[in-house]
């Protein structure tokens, strides 16, 4: 899609913003509108690209020389596209056929990480959230570098992510209202159906957001209560947001969840550590996966493997599946209420077949 500037001071028909100052973010607005005039033909000339951007002439030419730079190492253009003067028209002009201006270059190693952001987003595009996403990374992507082709890198890399994301049908709705809340420090309200009970309204103190394997949360705690509270979006209604305030909490997100196994808000060590010992047949995929930062791994006899992970009896609900999911390769050491839990669920596993 074409840049587009009418000669009445707009840009698709909004009013363009004054430029005032030397800032980054000024120096690309200029590098847009200077590409506009010359692209679509109304060859402009020094001063009047200098009026229309607020700076001197000396200021421009040095922006032109900037631009044909970017325009004569686009990757995979056969023609050449550069600014020149046209004498017979006494004004600038864009020699070639671009439509969109790559404001940065970037290289293989950039595109991977790009692209790796890209497919992280596709599994949620079923999501409004996600879909938003898309639509907004894919729109600046192609501002800065003028495609949003991805087909070069599909053909050879891909990433595979686990779980698939629930199809929220307000969940954009309710991302931004809780936004809000979480912003301006302002209780909400809402309905709240837990997986085995009716729905029941609760007043929270929302504190932050956050996605898990493609399902969004809210974590807030119990208005004018420590008391903390994680809730799946999937199963809040009728939210919406007071007039009361709450004193906000400055703590990072990221220390709620530093002895947490997944959702499960955790911030203490435990005085004991979950100590597995794994088979030889299980043991190399265990030690090539960092399942937490503070985990620690001992080698035992015969190829066996131990490994001591720091979650509190909160997360046991989390960690229970997982560790069955190894089958007869773990045997839970400790502690005593977990590995018992976990043989009686075996048990009870066992006795259905």
């Amino acid at each position: 899609m074409a840049i587009s500037r009418k000669s009445s001071g707009k840009i698709s028909g909004k009013p363009l913003k004054q430029i005032h100052g030397n800032t980054s973010r000024d120096h690309i607005h200029r590098l847009f509108l200077i590409f506009a005039e010359v692209q679509n033909k109304r060859y402009p000339s020094l001063s009047k690209l200098s009026k229309i951007c607020e700076v001197d002439t000396r200021t421009i030419q040095r922006d032109i020389a900037q631009l044909n730079g970017l325009l004569g190492n686009i990757e995979g253009e056969k023609q050449t596209n550069e600014i020149v003067h046209d004498k017979e028209h006494r004004g600038y002009v864009l020699r070639g056929n671009l439509k969109h201006l790559p404001i940065v270059q970037i290289g293989d190693k950039d595109l991977l990480t790009l692209h790796f952001l890209r497919q992280c987003l596709e599994p949620y595009r079923s999501t409004g959230i996600g879909r938003s996403m898309i639509e907004s990374f894919e729109h600046t992507f192609g501002i800065l570098t003028g495609t949003t082709d991805w087909k070069k890198w599909e053909r050879s890399v891909h990433f595979r992510f686990e779980g698939k994301p629930e199809i929220g049908k307000e969940d954009v709705r309710l991302f931004e209202l809780l936004h809000v809340a979480i912003r301006e420090h302002r209780r909400v309200i809402l309905d709240y159906k837990p997986s085995s009970a009716s729905k029941d309204s609760r007043v929270l103190e929302p504190r932050f957001i956050f996605m898990r394997n493609g399902s969004w949360y809210l974590h807030a705690t119990k208005a004018g209560t420590a008391e903390r509270r994680t809730l799946k979006f999937a199963r809040i209604s009728n939210a919406r947001i007071t007039a009361e305030r709450f004193v906000p909490d400055f703590r990072d997100p990221k220390e709620s969840f530093r002895y947490s196994f997944g959702i499960v808000a955790c911030d203490k060590k435990p005085r004991q550590p979950v100590v597995l010992e794994f088979e030889a047949s299980a043991a190399q995929r265990v030690v090539e996966t960092l399942w937490h930062p503070e985990q620690k791994t001992t080698p035992l006899p015969g190829g066996r493997l131990r490994l001591e992970l720091p979650f509190a009896e909160p997360t046991f609900l989390e960690i229970e599946p997982w560790i069955l999911g190894w089958g007869a390769t773990v045997k839970v050491i400790a502690p005593a209420v977990l590995r018992d839990t976990i043989a009686e669920k075996a048990r009870a596993m066992a006795s259905q077949y």
